[in-house]
């Protein structure tokens, strides 16, 4: 196709011709008719280089504006065409992008995780796990977000790209028999690339429920978040001691929670090789899973779910409790070694006295309402022995304390005569009791109670996967689904910890709520360049504090001074 100028009273008109040939001539055929240039404006302008864009001929717009120049037209200035559009945050985003490529997450997703077409699959992991970080939201709006986000320039892959279908059809190939390979590599490359051993794993288990229609996974049992009425699935999380995740594990929701410590820790040990302590939640801590744990030799530290009482030990603890070891916060503990178990006995004061307090109190209440039925029964109110009974129980279960208090029945009449039991006594000498056991002989009492308190790490990792990175509800609903969105949530949250003890380890005392929040102030600006939008660029805007500089070294995002500056039509 060429331009063709046809003089016609002293003005040219202008054509774009292309040459075809008829009956073995060659003619000329008009394909856009574009009239008098020398009375063009702006407006008419930008109509005709759009339809010469609808010709699929990007070389007809450069020779039009040549023809332009050669006829003396003047173009607007430059400045003037240009446009500032979205200002967005890119930091956040950055700092993950950087703690992905230093695990060399994608590198291990699409060694495990095979998916044929498309994106490759740890790319599209990548998204969706920094998304849960950024914006926690379904994977309908996945690719709004992403469409918005600085990723497309990190990970090189177009918003178009990234679709629902993509999205919901990766989750398929996110199934235990990739992950947990991809979950070994990666634990492996954060302690080889970070520097550190594992000393310590930290198991614990929760609960999520489903709404709407239900999953095959889910079922009902013990529900940790009150909602009974909801079908829920159990899983499992590890942490080692600086907080990072190790793994995870996904069972049906009526599953015991004594039942899980066996896979976790055979996984753990199998597939990981990791043989640090397990410090395990009381309602995994069965005397069959200590005997477990005896036979494969491992090593724990466990809080036993048995009271006090039950165990015998204050009998075979010969030294005063004024004389046992300070373990902070008010405690005292002493240990007992029976076998090749030892024993750690904690007692707290205010616990002790808080319980007993909240006991006698229930006692007095039900004491209380039962002398108000008597005076019922007394004026006639209550008229037979079935209703007495049904009253005295209700009183009994309402404030628990069937075991503390004894009714004696008269043999005539509906009189009775309340007494105390021996078990109220015998309940307060055994308050703030609590009890460890551990493989653990050459720690001190406090070392071992310490190690055991910094457990919480664990339960600030689920509050953190629920709450904030969207573990629940669920909101898919095939077994597979939930499976590969499970994964994403714990890859979500192994991200986010590796920031965390970033910080940690340079001795900043910084939330990663308060440092995503400080790094939204590193801004990006669209530019539009020319009235027709022919070029659209991307530039850094740079006002830096004094604390986001130092997130920059920490996060280790120096290296990237630059947000990849490209024309939007290479992503097309």
């Amino acid at each position: 196709m060429r331009f063709r100028a046809k003089p016609r009273k002293g003005y040219d008109y202008y054509s774009v011709v292309a040459s075809i040939r008829s009956a073995d001539k060659v003619r000329e055929k008009t394909v856009l008719y574009l009239g008098r240039l020398d009375l063009l404006d702006e407006q008419k302008r930008l109509e005709i280089v759009k339809k010469l864009k609808d010709l699929n001929k990007p070389e007809l717009i450069s020779k039009f504006h040549s023809l332009l120049h050669s006829i003396g037209y003047k173009f607007p200035s430059p400045v003037s065409a240009l446009e500032i559009g979205e200002i967005f945050s890119y930091g956040p985003e950055l700092a993950l992008h950087r703690v992905c490529e230093e695990i060399d997450l994608i590198g291990v997703v699409n060694r495990y995780g095979y998916k044929g077409g498309g994106p490759d699959i740890g790319r599209i992991v990548e998204i969706m796990a920094i998304a849960r970080n950024c914006d926690p939201s379904s994977y309908f709006q996945l690719p709004e977000w992403y469409s918005r986000s600085a990723l497309p320039f990190f990970l090189r892959l177009p918003s178009s790209g990234l679709t629902y279908n993509v999205a919901i059809r990766a989750l398929d190939y996110l199934q235990p028999e990739n992950t947990v390979q991809m979950q070994v590599a990666l634990y492996k490359n954060i302690r080889r690339v970070y520097g550190y051993d594992c000393e310590r794993l930290d198991i614990d288990i929760t609960s999520t429920y489903f709404e709407g229609e239900e999953c095959i996974l889910a079922e009902f049992g013990y529900s940790r978040d009150h909602r009974k009425d909801r079908p829920q699935i159990i899983v499992a999380f590890v942490v080692d001691q600086k907080g990072v995740l190790v793994t995870h594990n996904v069972w049906p929701g009526n599953r015991n929670d004594a039942d899980c410590l066996k896979p976790i820790d055979r996984r753990l040990r199998v597939d990981f090789g990791l043989d640090a302590p397990r410090i395990i939640d009381r309602g995994m801590a069965t005397w069959e899973s200590l005997e477990y744990m005896d036979r494969r030799k491992e090593r724990y530290l466990v809080a036993l779910r048995a009271e006090i009482k039950s165990l015998d030990l204050l009998d075979k603890i010969t030294t005063p409790r004024e004389e046992w070891a300070d373990v902070g916060e008010g405690e005292v503990a002493i240990s007992v070694i029976l076998e090749k178990r030892r024993f750690v006995i904690l007692w707290n004061a205010s616990t002790a006295k808080a319980n007993r307090e909240g006991r006698e109190r229930r006692v007095k209440k039900a004491e209380e309402e039962l002398r108000q039925l008597q005076e019922s029964m007394a004026k006639g109110y209550v008229e037979s022995r079935k209703h007495r009974d049904e009253n005295i129980g209700y009183i009994l279960k309402n404030y628990a304390v069937k075991r503390y208090l004894h009714i004696k029945r008269k043999r005539s009449g509906l009189q009775f005569e309340v007494e105390r039991t021996e078990a109220l006594d015998e309940e307060n000498q055994y308050d703030g009791y609590q009890v460890f056991v551990t493989t653990e002989m050459d720690l001190t009492e406090r070392e071992i109670i310490d190690s055991y308190r910094i457990r919480d790490q664990i339960e600030k990792a689920i509050r953190i996967l629920k709450n904030v990175l969207g573990l629940h509800p669920q909101y898919v609903r095939t077994k597979e689904h939930v499976l590969g969105n499970i994964f994403i949530c714990a890859t979500a949250f192994q991200l986010r910890s590796i920031l965390r003890m970033k910080l940690k380890d340079r001795g900043i005392d910084m939330s990663i709520e308060e440092a995503m929040k400080t790094l939204e102030r590193l801004k990006a600006v669209n530019i539009t360049i020319g009235q027709e939008g022919e070029i659209q660029v991307y530039r850094k805007l740079n006002t830096l504090d004094g604390k986001t500089r130092t997130l920059i070294e920490v996060f280790n995002m120096a290296e990237n001074e630059k947000l990849p500056e490209v024309e939007t039509e290479k992503f097309k």
